[in-house]
């Protein structure tokens, strides 16, 4: 006689706990049974995970730091014989110790991470007076076939951010700079004139199509099957910067009158805005659950709703308690529907 199979969850279990009466200890080594909570060779993954990805960022933080404090100091075949013997250690270690293990692809990552370095002290050591957007670009494009290879979460993920980077640099060197008092953005820093990422609603346009380009290839492939396209990091983190792309210049638009700020193609944000808004809420309600996602979006919109109710709306002595009221509505109301899709996903598993 066949016995029908039932996904081990968390509500499947609560379930039968309820039925059967169960104590707490009872109940703690049922979820143990059904591997719903972390046991110890679980917990030293996870570290181990966390450890590699701290120690190869520090690593790479230091490397770039030394040569930083130590420039005028070393020689140029000092300089890049210490950065390129670094690629060929990451990249021998890489093959040493298998490029799908945790040590192979940190020590990928790692090279990769150093070819933005050496790019870099190229640019300072021979003055070839390349825009930055260039830097990016070329980094970007020297470690494509390392991604290819490699298939990892990481190197691709840079790879979006480089891409990123390339376009804000290119449109706000090349051309649309920034003017008047955003121009000391140059003596300053990117951070400056990065600020035209939300302002121009065109820039802000080509970067939601880039990241929702990558966004969307990225869940093509991992519902192809792909199995190291199946952590879920990477494509929350490339969600996240597409929705802001659009979520903050429309924000940027609503207060934009008021703040004195030169907005391009005021309609285009919202309403790519709106797009990005159902096209979250109904792929990954119905497609690919991720409450991450939803809740982002769920986020965002409570954001723009209450920017324009502040802008256009309330004014008065109590309209500090009605916006409180409201947006403690609107919380409770998307943490309530974000309850309810969380069940429903549970009873139909």
């Amino acid at each position: 006689m066949g016995q029908s199979r039932i996904s081990a969850r968390h509500a499947n279990v609560d379930e039968l706990a309820a039925e059967l009466e169960l104590n707490e200890d009872a109940y703690r080594r049922a979820l143990e049974i059904a591997h719903l909570i972390p046991d110890k060779s679980d917990w030293r993954r996870y570290i181990d995970r966390f450890l590699m990805a701290v120690g190869v960022l520090l690593i790479t933080a230091g490397i770039t730091a030394f040569f930083a404090w130590n420039w005028a100091d070393l020689s140029h075949y000092y300089k890049f014989a210490l950065i390129q013997g670094g690629i060929v250690i990451t990249v021998l270690l890489a093959w040493g110790l298998k490029i799908h293990t945790l040590g192979g692809s940190a020590s990928l990552l790692a090279g990769a991470i150093l070819v933005g370095v050496l790019l870099a002290v190229y640019g300072q050591v021979y003055q070839t007076g390349a825009d930055p957007y260039g830097l990016f670009l070329s980094w970007a494009l020297l470690i494509l076939p390392w991604a290819i290879i490699g298939r990892q979460s990481g190197l691709w993920f840079l790879i979006v951010v480089l891409l990123n980077l390339a376009v804000i640099m290119y449109w706000t060197q090349v051309l649309y700079p920034p003017e008047g008092w955003w121009s000391l953005g140059q003596i300053l820093g990117p951070l400056v004139w990065l600020w035209t990422t939300v302002t121009d609603s065109r820039l802000a346009s080509v970067l939601f199509l880039l990241n929702g380009t990558a966004l969307l290839a990225w869940e093509y492939f991992a519902g192809r099957g792909i199995e190291w396209l199946q952590s879920r990091w990477a494509p929350r983190l490339i969600a996240l910067i597409a929705l802001n792309t659009v979520v903050l210049p429309t924000v940027i638009i609503i207060f934009g009158e008021g703040l004195g700020v030169r907005l391009h193609l005021k309609v285009l944000s919202p309403a790519l805005m709106a797009i990005a808004f159902a096209a979250c809420i109904y792929y990954y309600q119905y497609r690919k659950h991720d409450l991450y996602i939803l809740t982002c979006t769920l986020m965002g919109a409570i954001l723009v709703i209450m920017s324009f109710t502040i802008r256009h709306i309330l004014t008065g002595f109590f309209s500090s308690l009605i916006l409180a009221i409201f947006l403690m509505i609107q919380v409770s109301a998307a943490a309530y529907w974000l309850r309810y899709v969380s069940q429903r996903w549970e009873s139909e598993s």
